[in-house]
């Protein structure tokens, strides 16, 4: 009797822990981090497939994570003397000859530096870490620096800035991700620093405006950053995620803004990104969202897509709350006093018409191929079905394909999404269903009315249209209430 050796191809276990942990990032669940474990177990070829995606993230934190254990109590931080016996120890590893595979694991580095900043200190030795990196790690390709609270790079110890200017220059870093970090030097994302540096994604970070932003003490030589390039990336918004390329002349070069406008300033910031003639010559998608107030981006709305010779896709997310007033009544039959909330819901008109007016700015044509438009509104009181009576949806008629053409001759496709939060008053009706249907007829109806009245003047005698129908844009509207009702529906 004969036993037969089944082994399945390497391609198609990876493929298994690709599905059971996608991606590079950083693995949270415990029951995903015990059973990569488990597969280190079974088998040679499922250990190398497992403990190529355990150690895909280096994380070097200050406080400990426990996935194998169930731990309910809050876990102190490591003091200076056990991170440096960590890092010591990993170090012992990376140089290792028998685990010499182990540094051409790790794709990605997420320093997360705590509130005292002692993750920096020299006597943790995170610089010697960085240096061992520099010289094994061949395939990291992501840094992440990520701040528990506010600081500026300028407070980085000598021998970790060099540690983290080594690594860039030596390794094939492509994404850098900044979160909590002031005054970033420029020089870090120059085509002389990182030379495959595509992406760079901000969180509540800057980048210097002037030479005040590099370490007093650096190596960094900012002659070596162009006055271009230094503005450019100062005035990038401090929350978003940026796609780069650079010129044969070692310029930088905006290709990509996906960002968060929260802020006034931020609002600022992408006027003087947008005005440079560098960056709109460049520039090929564009995602905005403007968060929680509407008001920047009325700051923004004199930009001329036109002028955006490269720009082919458009994404804007506009989130808005309404204006509201309290007044109080006595109820004739109680005697009671009644607090009542009055909204102008007229704001969700204000907000369309803002977005429309954005996009047929300017006389220059553009060449956009694809715009979709959304618009979130928060906490919406109902008032019964009468209660987006006020709201004109007129305007979202030059959202059809056929009037964009006269400022975007090369679109193809547009979509319009509505989400809108609704509340329940205590004293007012119950939410009916039929609100979803009704106001996503008077979308629709906003849509085709400029093109049923313009087809009353073409019909011939045969009382047959002489025009045919243009696309409508693809319509979503959403309603969440609370205590977790929710409705969605799609028009098109």
């Amino acid at each position: 009797m004969t036993t037969s050796h089944i082994t399945f191809p390497l391609e198609l276990i990876e493929a298994f822990v690709e599905q059971l942990a996608p991606g590079n990032s950083i693995i949270r669940e415990r029951e995903i981090f015990q059973t990569l474990i488990s597969c280190t177990l079974t088998s040679k070829y499922f250990s190398f497939a497992a403990r190529k995606r355990l150690f895909s993230t280096l994380v070097v934190d200050r406080k400990p994570k426990y996935l194998l254990q169930k731990i309910t109590s809050p876990s102190k931080n490591r003091t200076e003397e056990e991170i440096s016996r960590r890092i010591n120890s990993f170090i012992d590893l990376l140089t290792d000859e028998r685990s010499s595979d182990l540094a051409l694991m790790i794709r990605s580095l997420h320093i997360i530096v705590d509130r005292q900043r002692v993750m920096l200190q020299q006597v943790t030795n995170l610089h010697d870490l960085l240096r061992a990196l520099s010289h094994r790690a061949h395939n990291l390709n992501v840094l992440r620096v990520h701040g528990r609270t506010f600081f500026s790079w300028t407070t980085i110890p000598q021998k970790t800035a060099d540690g983290l200017q080594e690594l860039r220059r030596s390794l094939p870093i492509n994404r850098l991700s900044f979160s909590g970090i002031h005054d970033i030097p420029p020089i870090i994302a120059s085509a002389q620093e990182s030379p495959q540096l595509r992406y760079i994604d901000l969180e509540e970070s800057k980048f210097a405006e002037n030479d005040a932003g590099m370490a007093a003490e650096t190596t960094i030589s900012p002659a070596s950053v162009t006055s271009g390039n230094l503005n450019l990336l100062g005035n990038l918004p401090t929350v978003g995620s940026y796609k780069i390329r650079y010129t044969s002349d070692g310029r930088t070069r905006i290709v990509g803004i996906d960002s968060t406008i929260q802020l006034f300033d931020d609002a600022q910031r992408l006027n003087q990104l947008l005005s440079d003639e560098r960056v709109r010559s460049s520039l090929r998608y564009c995602n905005w969202t403007f968060s929680d107030t509407h008001e920047p981006f009325f700051t923004t709305k004199a930009i001329d897509f036109g002028t955006m010779v490269r720009l082919r896709k458009l994404s804007i997310v506009l989130c808005i709350g309404l204006y509201q007033r309290h007044g109080t009544t006595r109820d004739a039959i109680t005697s009671e006093m009644r607090v009542d909330i009055y909204q102008r819901y007229e704001d969700i008109t204000d907000a369309v018409n803002s977005l429309i007016d954005c996009l047929y700015y300017g006389n220059s044509k553009s060449a956009l191929w694809a715009i979709n438009i959304t618009l979130n509104v928060k906490h919406v009181l109902y008032k019964g079905t009468s209660t987006f009576d006020p709201v004109d949806f007129s305007s979202l008629q030059k959202l059809r394909i056929d009037p964009l053409r006269k400022k975007h001759p090369l679109i193809q496709a547009t979509q319009f999404c509505m989400n809108i939060g609704l509340m329940r008053d205590h004293s007012g009706p119950e939410v009916q269903l039929s609100v979803e249907k009704m106001l996503r007829k008077l979308i629709t109806d906003a849509f085709r009315r400029r093109h049923l009245i313009s087809m009353e003047h073409t019909l011939n005698a045969d009382n047959k249209p002489q025009c045919s129908y243009s696309t409508l844009p693809p319509t979503l509207v959403n309603f969440a209430l609370r205590k977790g009702f929710s409705m969605a529906a799609r028009a098109s």
